[in-house]
Formats: C-alpha cells, structure tokens, sequence
C-alpha cells in the first residue's frame, strides 16, 4: 500500500530540506532569471511554490509514519 513519508525521520528532515532549497531557487529563478515567455516564470514559480507546500507535508507525514510504527 501506498503511504507519503520516508522510512525514517531522519530522510523526511533531508527530503525536506532539499524540497525547501529547490522551492526556493525555483521561486528565485522564475523572479529574477527566466524571461517572459509564455508566462514561463509564473509557471517556475508555481512549481517553486508547489515544492515549497510539499516540505511541511513531508515532515509531517514522516513524522506521524515514524511514530505510529514503534
């Protein structure tokens, strides 16, 4: 079966961490570098901002797999 979380919390914290620095160079990116083409820097920015969502997921869930399994 399916379930969001790392095996350990130790790998929910470093999945994280990258999460929230590739969120953040998207964001930065998609602001400072991408041209305006198409809308292309909202759309790096959106998925900057996805990432950014994601890493307090992450952390929750490994947290709450990592504690129920003991």
């Amino acid at each position: 079966m399916f379930s969001l979380g790392c095996k350990t919390f130790k790998d929910g914290v470093n999945t994280a961490i990258v999460f929230i620095i590739a969120g953040l160079c998207m964001v930065l990116a998609g602001s400072w570098v991408i041209p305006e083409i198409w809308y292309l820097p909202h759309a790096i920015i959106g998925g900057g901002l996805l990432l950014l969502l994601m890493a307090p997921i992450i952390l929750i869930s490994s947290y709450l797999k990592n504690r129920t399994s003991r």
